[in-house]
C-alpha cells in the first residue's frame, strides 16, 4: 500500500479509502436532503442542487477530491481518529456517487419541467438510501457495482479470446 498526499493507494494503484469515510458522507447527505424536502421551494431544490454538485465531483473526480471525503479527512487528522478499521477501493462508493448523480439529476430535471411531486420522490429514494448507509453501512450502490461485477467475471467479459484464456 503506498501513500501520496495523505491518500493510500494498493498496488495498481487505485484509491484506498476508510471504509468510515462514505458513511460519514451519507450522514451529511441525510441531512441536506431531508432539509431539502422539510423546505422544498427554491430553497430545498438549492439543497438539491448542492448535492448534485457534490455527487457530480466524487463521481467525476474520484473520492479523493469529494468534498465530504475531505472534510472526513480533515476531522480524523483534527481528532486524531486513528488508522481506518478497514479500507477498500473507491469503485463501489464511487458508483453509488454515480447513481445518487442521476437520480439527483432526474430530481432537477422534473423540477425544471414542473413534476415537482415526482421530483420530491426522487429525492427521497435518495434520502432513503443515504439514510440506510449512514445508519447501518449498508451502501446499496455498492452492492450493484460488486453485483455487476460478479456478472460481468461470470459472463466472461473482458476476456481476450472466447476459450476462456485470461481469466483470472
Amino acid at each position: 500500500m503506498a501513500r501520496r498526499n495523505d491518500l493510500a493507494y494498493d498496488a495498481d494503484g487505485g484509491l484506498l479509502i476508510d471504509v468510515r469515510g462514505p458513511r460519514f458522507g451519507a450522514a451529511i447527505t441525510t441531512v441536506v436532503l431531508a432539509l431539502a424536502l422539510i423546505v422544498q421551494g427554491p430553497v430545498g431544490t438549492g439543497l438539491v442542487a448542492f448535492q448534485w454538485l457534490v455527487f457530480t465531483v466524487s463521481t467525476v473526480f474520484g473520492l479523493a477530491w469529494s468534498p465530504y471525503g475531505n472534510v472526513f479527512r480533515a476531522l480524523k487528522r483534527r481528532f486524531d481518529l486513528g488508522p481506518p478499521p478497514a479500507t477498500e477501493t473507491e469503485g463501489p462508493p464511487r458508483f453509488a456517487q454515480a447513481c445518487g448523480l442521476a437520480v439527483a439529476t432526474a430530481a432537477l430535471v422534473l423540477f425544471a419541467v414542473g413534476a415537482t411531486t415526482a421530483g420530491w420522490i426522487a429525492v427521497a429514494v435518495v434520502l432513503a438510501l443515504s439514510t440506510l448507509l449512514a445508519v447501518t453501512g449498508i451502501c446499496v450502490g455498492c452492492e450493484l457495482y460488486l453485483a455487476g461485477q460478479r456478472l460481468t467475471r461470470r459472463s466472461g467479459a473482458g476476456d481476450r479470446t472466447s476459450t476462456g484464456e485470461g481469466r483470472a
